[in-house]
Formats: structure tokens, C-alpha cells, sequence
């Protein structure tokens, strides 16, 4: 949190301007009376400013300041929210009081169109990508979930030393795949394609991402050219 000083003729002016040098709401910031303005005893000395002293949180306070605001709307009690910062990207996560269901909703519903606000309250902050909400570790347990049948293929280019390509992944199935590829040293990721489902080419590290696309249009001019099995009886 930052803290910083400003003087001027009346205090009203000083926190209504740093409201609007700033982007914030009155919820999002903290500030305290230094000095307040004088006129002068019998007008004998010069009109003297007033000082304030604002406390400017940094960004992840001020969504997690926005989200606790939130749940008071929604009547909803937690016992905290958790957050951290991994280059424009902020996770929160809310620790729940036994509500994670009302939270999460069916099939996640409610937390995907909680983070969706939350996005869009700080879409046109250049400090943030986006922003990632979960509660009690659901989106974890997605995650791993999602991710077990790439498993065996991660595996099969390692042991084989060949890219291999996925199927179209939309943006969020392929941000899951990334994000755990970016923990694996021996391993690659390279995308592909257009719209809003691309493919994603897995590689060895050591190779090159020329290399892994040239073996990747290969391996799908092969798949396409190779005829195709019917059923005999």
C-alpha cells in the first residue's frame, strides 16, 4: 500500500480529485486529515491549506477489496480471501463458510459469472490480464480432473521425443494445459490455428518451435491421407 500527501483549499477537493487521478471508488481507498484549512485569525495572516494523507492499495487489494464488497451484497460470510499475483494475471480464492455451493454453483455457473464481474469492473486497468476467481480449491480439482487424460500423451512425448498435437481447446482448456507445461522443464507448448478453438502442439523442450510446427503439419497431413478403417463382418 502507498501512502501520499496532498494539499489544497478545502479537503472535499483533495479527495475528489484523487478519486479521479487514480480510478477509485470511496470503498477502495483509505485517507486521513492531516491539516485542516484555515483563513487566518482576523484575516492578520494568509489562508492556509488543507492536508490529507491518502492510503493507496495496490492492485490486489483493490479486487479483493471489490470482491469482499460482493459477497456483503450477496449476503454471503467467508472466512478469507486468498490472493497472489503471477505477472498481469491475480488469483483469488475465498475460503468459504460451508456456502461453496451457493458460491460455485451448478457446474461452476455462479463462480464463472462472478469472475466475469470481477473482470469486468477492472477490464480497463493496463495493470491486469485477468483475473482468476476459485472457492475452496474447485478449480483445482477441475483442473487435475481435465488434465488426466492428457497425461499419457505428455508422457509419449517424452519417452518418444516427437510433438505431438491436441484436438481444438477452447481458451480456457488450453490456459490449464499451459500453465501446467510451463512447470514441466522437459516440455514445450506452441499454439496453433484460429478462432476461438485452436490446437496446441506439445514438444520436447530441446527442440525448436519450427521444428515442432513442421512435425505437427506432417503428423496431420498423414492422419488426413490415411484411409480410414470400415467394418467388416
Amino acid at each position: 500500500m502507498m501512502t501520499i500527501e496532498k494539499s489544497g483549499a478545502k479537503v472535499e477537493e483533495l479527495i475528489t480529485e484523487f478519486r479521479k487521478e487514480y480510478g477509485l471508488k470511496d470503498w477502495e481507498f483509505k485517507y486521513e486529515i492531516i491539516k485542516n484549512p484555515s483563513s487566518g485569525l482576523l484575516s492578520l495572516f494568509s489562508r492556509k491549506n488543507a492536508t490529507v494523507r491518502f492510503y493507496l492499495p495496490d492492485i490486489e487489494e483493490r479486487v479483493a477489496s471489490f470482491l469482499k464488497q460482493l459477497l456483503i451484497k450477496m449476503d454471503i460470510s467467508y472466512k478469507e480471501i486468498k490472493t497472489h499475483k503471477e505477472g498481469k494475471s491475480i488469483y483469488l480464492e475465498i475460503i468459504s463458510e460451508g456456502e461453496s455451493g451457493r458460491l460455485i454453483g451448478k457446474n461452476g455457473k455462479m463462480l464463472d459469472a462472478m469472475q466475469y464481474l470481477v473482470n469486468k469492473v477492472f477490464e480497463e486497468n493496463s495493470e491486469i490480464e485477468h483475473i482468476y476467481l476459485d472457492v475452496d480449491g474447485y478449480r483445482q480439482r477441475q483442473q487435475v480432473q481435465f488434465l488426466r487424460p492428457f497425461l499419457t500423451i505428455f508422457q509419449k512425448v517424452r519417452s518418444e521425443g516427437k510433438p505431438y498435437t491436441l484436438e481444438p481447446l477452447n481458451a480456457a482448456e488450453r490456459r490449464i494445459i499451459h500453465k501446467y507445461i510451463e512447470k514441466q522443464k522437459d516440455l514445450s507448448t506452441l499454439t496453433i490455428g484460429e478462432g476461438t478453438k485452436k490446437r496446441m502442439v506439445i514438444f520436447p523442450a530441446h527442440q525448436s518451435a519450427s521444428e515442432a510446427l513442421i512435425h505437427s503439419r506432417q503428423q496431420r497431413q498423414h492422419s488426413q491421407h490415411s484411409p480410414k478403417k470400415s467394418n467388416q463382418r
